[in-house]
């Protein structure tokens, strides 16, 4: 089978949508022939892994259209929409050229995954899958307090979400998809709303086969019981909330490391010295992603508090490593994280959801058998997401598409209903 993929965000060595476009690619071109068109942000490092692990399925072109010189030839930044509309109709052309030459059985849109730049690759006329993509969800109202002056922008972007799906670009893509994938309910919701056919729930995150642990690890106990954060420091993905968590249970054996950089660091650092848990938590700063793996299994517990997120592929990450999580009962998070692999603390109101966060850390920290437990289960639902077994499926999703039989007999989704 010939395989198209637009992969916006695409790189060997970087994590979240640039490695899952990677991820894919690397592991379908194991027995199919994979063509994909990038942005040439990281063509440096592409080329260099390419050379040195060579995959002769793996086709990688790489489109850069000209830009207007205000706007620059990023990947992010300043006009990122404008560039990637425009990045989008070069891709088009290049595939139009590609498929007449070597007429590819399915075109697949894999990143950017977002409702507010909706594909074109659906113009090849052969059958087309987009995602998975997120977008539909929405930052919590009662929140608010945790974005300050951003949360004009949420509201701005909300307000934008009510009227994406009636825009023509918008209603074409969906209607011309033979399937999508979406990463959480809300994003489901939204594109069925918009009249897709076949929108099913499907978690974008994987764990590279050599970074699954062979078995749960064993932890020993320690006198502390010691929390992991992991992410960028942004206002969406709310660390306040675990910092107050953390000075609700001040008085008990309990530390949190925070992984990650960004611009609120030092905010934050400060906010966790006026909460008086200075000595019990520790910003680690960026951390590599390949050395994130035995940071994982240094702690005890990984908590995830983001307010608005497709999903978190940190939280994976952390139970390949067979650590129980403690996360927000919403969107992503809520739809895919197994009950018996974690505590998903209700999203009501910010006091209300801070106690339920602490109470989730008393109740692990004096419940050794009961982590142990979730951890198990976790790293059962993570070895079902290796890229190796998100490719097989997802060439049986292929399959599918191009061929009328296997498409009118119906097929499940890999997400939250099929974790299997």
């Amino acid at each position: 089978m010939k395989v198209l993929l637009v992969a916006y965000a695409y790189s060997p060595y970087r994590g979240s949508e640039p490695g899952f476009g990677w991820s894919v690619s690397w592991s379908l071109a194991g027995t199919h022939e994979v063509w994909v068109l990038t942005h040439p942000h990281d063509k440096p490092s592409i080329e260099r892994y390419l050379a040195e692990h060579p995959r002769p399925n793996l086709h990688v072109v790489f489109v850069a259209p000209p830009m207007p010189r205000i706007l620059g030839n990023d990947l992010y930044g300043f006009g990122l929409r404008v560039r990637f509309v425009a990045w989008q109709r070069a891709a088009l052309a290049t595939a139009r050229r590609l498929h007449s030459v070597h007429q590819f059985d399915v075109a697949h849109h894999l990143t950017w995954g977002t409702l507010s730049a909706p594909p074109l690759l659906w113009k090849l006329g052969i059958p087309f899958i987009w995602g998975p993509i997120g977008g539909g969800q929405k930052s919590p109202k009662a929140f608010r307090g945790y974005f300050g002056n951003v949360w004009i922008g949420e509201l701005a972007r909300n307000a934008r979400l009510s009227i994406a799906t009636r825009l023509p670009a918008m209603r074409s893509a969906v209607l011309s998809s033979d399937m999508i994938l979406a990463t959480n309910p809300e994003t489901v919701e939204v594109l069925r709303s918009a009249g897709g056919k076949s929108v099913r729930l499907y978690l974008d995150s994987g764990i590279r086969d050599e970074f699954l642990a062979a078995a749960p690890p064993v932890r020993n106990a320690n006198s502390e019981f010691v929390i992991l954060w992991a992410g960028h420091l942004d206002l969406r993905k709310a660390l306040p909330l675990a910092l107050e968590a953390m000075a609700s249970v001040r008085k008990l054996p309990v530390r949190l490391l925070v992984a990650g950089d960004g611009p609120l660091r030092h905010n934050w650092e400060r906010y966790a010295s006026q909460l008086g848990i200075q000595d019990r938590v520790e910003f680690l700063g960026p951390v590599k992603w390949e050395l994130m793996f035995a940071l994982y299994r240094e702690v005890d517990a990984f908590l995830f508090t983001s307010l608005r997120d497709s999903f978190g592929s940190v939280m994976l990450e952390a139970m390949s490593q067979g650590l129980p999580i403690i996360t927000l009962s919403h969107q992503g998070a809520g739809a895919h994280v197994p009950s018996e692999a974690g505590i998903k603390v209700p999203v009501t109101t910010p006091r209300e959801t801070v106690a339920g966060l602490a109470e989730a850390i008393r109740d692990l920290l004096y419940s050794p058998e009961k982590r142990s437990n979730m951890g198990s289960t976790g790293w059962e639902f993570a070895r079902s997401h290796t890229w190796t077994r998100r490719a097989a499926y997802m060439i049986e999703l292929y399959e599918q598409m191009s061929s009328p039989s296997k498409r009118s007999a119906g097929f499940e989704v890999f997400g939250a209903s099929n974790q299997a």
